[in-house]
């Protein structure tokens, strides 16, 4: 019978150190960071924006970045950075320590400039110049909408909406909106095809929303890229864009438009002389009231206008109640109008197409306000609060370009909301060994998202930075 050997007191089996593991919620929000660096829409910001003056702390990229990770996973608020500071794995995976909430406050306030204040008057409203570093942010987003062309190659048709929308905030700098309550009036205009946002611009809450809209839009139209053939561009808004001067200005460009006419005293005139036959059926509402159109042969007094002028296009819509009922202010029917410079489609088309941009720029601004950041604001000065708003932006311009180039098809309509469910809240474990860093994930999620999104991000050809 033979004796056991020993077991042997020292293995001979070399153990080395070196190997980190951390684990975090976020493992999903790697794509995001990728497509981010990978496109060089982040890198952007270290182009744009003034050079640190500096080596310590983050870079320029590193806080855009920072801040745009902080609205991907739900950050409301600086003081969120705190929670998102203590995710370990997040921070491997990023490769820097997250801004503390009173360095990303500081980083924040280098957007204000009060100088660009002196001239706003005790009353009435006003729009300040934009500061060198929030005109340099919005080169970056201006990046972003470059690199969405470049990646996902949309079609030539541009439809520009355009709208404002009050944000109630407690902010003493805050001032009254035509609403009875202290806020901000950020107007947006947006891609309808798209979803990207391509100009932002904070505002006073009681500045008219008629104020410098042409303007607006023109730097809309001024961030896409040159295109051979060129762009197709229409612009939908609200009675805000309800200028001669506006109108014409889109004509003159060669844009169609579709722009809610205000029911002036000789509108509403044409309109309420139109005969029985001229109403056309549109459509009958849930709760019985009948949504009827008309052509308006109007044409408004033009006091620059010259004899040789083309008149508009006016439609009429009329919301009827079912017979013996009244609407809330007494009446049995309400007016609305619509101008345009399109004479060629059918009219209940076009009041449709109008119609269309409450399922864009609203949405768009419920978005930024209800799932991203930009319902509350977080600084008591006026730029760094632009600067806030812009990051939003930029941030929804990453993420359209994320669900667009590497999200399959279901996603492509995702709100920020269920990406965080579905995607950037997914376990993982993040090793760094060897000078490596690599995530380890369910063999489900790197099946069903990783492998897809980084199939399609390589095979992308990206603007030129």
């Amino acid at each position: 019978m033979s004796r056991r050997k020993p077991l042997l007191h020292d293995l001979p089996i070399p153990i080395r150190g070196g190997l980190e593991e951390v684990s975090t919620p976020h493992a999903g929000v790697a794509g995001l960071i990728e497509l981010g660096r990978q496109s060089n829409v982040i890198p952007a910001a270290e182009k744009y924006l003034p050079a640190k003056q500096s080596p310590k702390g983050l870079s320029q990229g590193q806080m855009v970045e920072a801040f745009v990770i902080l609205s991907a996973l739900g950050g409301e608020c600086l003081d969120d950075f705190t929670h998102l500071r203590g995710d370990a794995g997040l921070g491997t995976l990023l490769g820097y320590t997250l801004p503390a909430a009173a360095t990303a406050r500081q980083w924040l306030d280098r957007f204000h400039e009060e100088a660009l204040l002196a001239d706003r008057p005790v009353q009435g409203s006003f729009i300040p110049a934009e500061s060198r570093w929030l005109a340099a942010l919005g080169a970056v987003v201006e990046h972003s909408v470059r690199t969405y062309v470049s990646g996902v190659q949309p079609g030539p048709e541009v439809t520009l909406d355009v709208d404002a929308h009050l944000v109630e905030s407690s902010k003493a700098e805050a001032l009254m909106t035509y609403e009875g309550f202290r806020g901000y009036q950020p107007m947006l205009v947006a891609w309808a095809e798209t979803g990207l946002v391509l100009a932002d611009e904070f505002r006073d809450g009681n500045v008219p929303a008629s104020v410098g809209i042409k303007d607006v839009v023109d730097r809309a139209y001024g961030s896409l890229p040159a295109r051979e053939g060129g762009w197709q561009v229409a612009v939908r808004s609200d009675s805000a864009a309800y200028e001669q001067e506006i109108l014409d200005h889109w004509a003159q460009r060669g844009w169609r438009f579709a722009v809610s006419a205000d029911m002036t005293a000789a509108l509403r005139r044409e309109v309420l002389g139109l005969s029985h036959e001229a109403w056309r059926p549109w459509s009958q509402e849930r709760n019985g009231v009948v949504r009827e159109w008309a052509e308006v042969p109007f044409v408004p007094s033009r006091k620059y206008e010259e004899k040789d002028a083309q008149p508009y296009r006016y439609l009429a819509i009329r919301l009827r109640q079912p017979q013996g009922r009244l609407f809330g202010d007494g009446s049995e029917a309400k007016h609305f109008a619509v101008v345009t410079n399109d004479w060629e489609t059918p009219g209940q088309a076009l009041l449709e197409w109008h119609r269309g941009k409450q399922g864009t720029i609203e949405q768009v601004h419920r978005v930024l306000k209800d799932e991203l950041g930009a319902g509350v604001y977080p600084s008591g000065k006026f730029g760094a609060n632009a600067a806030w708003l812009r990051l939003q932006v930029l941030t929804h311009n990453l993420l359209e370009l994320f669900k667009a180039a590497g999200l399959d098809k279901e996603y492509r309509h995702a709100r920020p909301k269920r990406l965080r469910f579905a995607i950037f809240s997914q376990v993982g474990r993040v090793v760094r060994h060897a000078g490596e860093v690599f995530i380890r994930v369910a063999q489900r999620v790197l099946e069903e998202l990783v492998w897809r999104w980084r199939r399609r991000l390589r095979h992308l050809v990206w603007a030129p930075r």
